[in-house]
């Protein structure tokens, strides 16, 4: 009679505890070396990285730290905002995006001292405008491009937030037809909302095949 499991070796038998062994210890060393440096994240800013009250500046150190942490913040609360004081051109723009690693930015925007207080936006690209050296907008761009109905729904949904109103699928789809009919894109603002304590204005562009892009730019309430 043939044996179908023959004896094997002892050592044979120590295998699978052996590689199982080297696996775990692997692991165990890379949460040991490799955990900590993708747990601590940035860590805090240093001098000359942000302002004495932790705002955001868009000098060389500044945006070292913008890119590193991708939390900047920026605050409107005190028009006219100075932009050579912020690190920013006094006339010109500045653009912080895409990041190197795909991620968005959290930018948050305070717009006064008291409620209502300005907003949060999860963006893959801003751009920073001045003129004559203050502050003038800034221009928050959504993620990718959406579809005609993406597009009604994602500008409609914060119009409350911001006190804009929307426009309707009728003005939408007239944009999408205007783009189809010269070839260009087609850009549709709405009214200046300051439902959020600070100028917030929804700007779709579309484009012939049917998609649109949405962006907002934010002003400062006064000043």
């Amino acid at each position: 009679m043939t044996l179908l499991n023959p004896h094997r070796p002892e050592w044979v038998r120590w295998i699978p505890a052996v590689i199982l062994s080297i696996i775990m210890l692997g692991v165990v060393l890379f949460a040991l070396i490799a955990g900590p440096r993708i747990a601590a994240g940035p860590g805090p800013a240093q001098d000359g990285q942000v302002t004495d009250l932790n705002w955001s500046v868009f000098t060389e150190d500044g945006l070292q730290f913008i890119e590193s942490a991708r939390t900047p913040r920026i605050d409107l609360s005190s028009p006219p905002v100075d932009a050579v004081e912020l690190g920013l051109p006094a006339d010109g723009s500045l653009t912080v995006g895409p990041h190197q690693t795909g991620l968005d930015y959290r930018l948050v925007l305070i717009a006064t001292d008291g409620e209502p207080n300005g907003a949060l936006f999860t963006t893959p690209q801003f751009t920073v405008n001045s003129a004559a050296g203050r502050l003038e907008s800034v221009r928050v761009e959504e993620r990718g491009a959406f579809t005609f109905s993406e597009t009604f729904v994602a500008v409609s949904e914060r119009s409350s937030d911001f006190g804009y109103t929307p426009p309707t699928s009728r003005q939408l789809a007239q944009s999408v037809t205007d783009a189809r009919e010269s070839g260009s894109p087609s850009v549709l603002r709405t009214d200046r909302g300051i439902a959020a304590g600070m100028g917030v204005v929804a700007e779709t562009t579309c484009f012939g095949g049917g998609f649109c892009q949405l962006s907002f730019i934010v002003t400062p309430a006064v000043g």
